[in-house]
């Protein structure tokens, strides 16, 4: 069976994984002459993530710190956001600075002195080393220590939960064996070989432009239904629009970012009064349920459910949004929503067979559910994989 080239890398990774992992014990020596001077930069939905890994093993950072000026001074998570400018002032030239924002990844490596002296995240480095930081490293290292993101409470791609993957090697097999093209199942084989094993593996890309428009895989339609969720500030629509020459039927946005959605009004607002009235636009989360959900709500990108959420947010489900109008098209980008929207939206999916593209990579288990999912609603759907981000963000789509 194809599913045998899933068993050889799971046969790898049982064979490697003691030259591998970093275990709990070790990080912590790592970490112990920075125990009480550790720093989180970036204060975004992955800074936040980490942030409760490390407090659900007893370790408590400092701060945050942050290049946007509007967050300084502000808290996240009941730690201060601070300049980095102030960073070596307030914490001492000793500051371990872990950079929390999410990344592409790099080489991984596994000792934590070498590491240090790494290059790391785009400029980022090179600026908090402008700020006096001797001591930077990418959260990304420590996605070895397997036990420190066991049981995925938090949403953070780039960290894998490798005991809930061994758990459904069987599902991952079948999930492989639905890819529909080469292409698909090259790219599939390639994310599971970099979560189980090695950061040096090279997954095909596409550019990010024109992520959810993958029209060589489907055709375009004149009369398109597209319901985007996750519609953010506009950046789908306009492309949505600019690939199909503003020909649709009726575009459904729903975005549970306050802020975002305003900035999707105000794009709104420049279009034509035609276009302007077969558009419909939610300030809600698309969800399995209409009874609302914890979230972060991060005033930008990342907002995303959890159950440690601070703020209560309305949820919709699709298949309530369309009231039996037939999409043609559903996008979603959720932040980890992905699978529970998807449950939503059964029966548009199963009525209406529309094309999909939904994002699998938020969750560990989004890798294999959201593919396993789709087929169990229709099951002749073609479906193929496509990476944008080298191993963070891919996308399944059904045509």
């Amino acid at each position: 069976m194809a599913a045998d080239r899933v068993s050889e890398i799971f046969r790898r990774y049982r064979t490697e994984r003691e030259n591998i992992e970093i275990t709990l014990d070790d990080m912590r020596n790592d970490l112990r002459e920075y125990m009480h001077s550790i720093v989180l930069y970036g204060a975004g939905s992955a800074g936040i993530a980490f942030l409760n890994y490390f407090r659900d093993v007893g370790i408590e950072p400092v701060c945050f710190s942050d290049g946007d000026s509007e967050k300084w001074g502000n808290t996240c998570e009941a730690l201060e956001i601070i300049p980095p400018a102030e960073i070596v002032d307030r914490v001492g030239d000793h500051a371990l600075v872990i950079v929390t924002i999410n990344t592409d990844g790099k080489s991984y490596c596994k000792d934590f002195k070498k590491e240090l002296l790494a290059g790391g995240h785009q400029g980022v480095h090179k600026r908090l080393r402008e700020c006096g930081c001797k001591h930077i490293i990418d959260y990304t290292y420590f996605r070895r220590c397997y036990s420190l993101f066991q049981g995925g409470r938090y949403n953070l791609p780039a960290c894998t939960d490798v005991y809930l993957m061994t758990e459904n090697q069987d599902k991952i097999g079948k999930a492989y064996d639905m890819m529909h093209d080469d292409e698909s199942r090259e790219v599939f084989l390639k994310i599971l070989e970099f979560r189980l094993i090695t950061d040096e593996v090279e997954i095909p890309v596409y550019p990010e432009k024109g992520m959810y428009f993958e029209y060589d895989l489907f055709p375009r339609l004149k009369d398109e239904v597209f319901v985007d969720c996750g519609a953010c500030g506009g950046s789908s629509l306009k492309e949505f629009l600019q690939y199909n020459g503003h020909r649709f039927k009726k575009y459904y946005g729903i975005e549970p970012d306050p802020i975002n959605y305003g900035r999707l009004e105000q794009y709104i607002a420049e279009l034509t009064e035609d276009e302007r009235r077969r558009i419909h636009i939610s300030n809600t989360a698309v969800y399995s349920h209409t009874e609302g959900e914890a979230f972060y709500v991060l005033g930008g990108p990342g907002t995303f459910q959890a159950e440690t959420g601070s703020q209560t947010v309305p949820t919709e489900t699709i298949d309530h949004i369309l009231d039996k109008e037939r999409a043609t098209y559903i996008k979603m980008n959720i932040e980890g929503s992905e699978v529970p929207a998807l449950r939503g939206a059964e029966r548009a999916i199963r009525e209406c067979r529309p094309r999909l593209g939904i994002m699998g990579y938020h969750k560990t288990s989004d890798f294999w559910e959201v593919p396993l999912l789709m087929r169990e609603y229709v099951q002749d759907y073609h479906i193929s994989l496509r990476s944008y981000m080298k191993n963070v963000a891919f996308t399944y789509y059904a045509f």
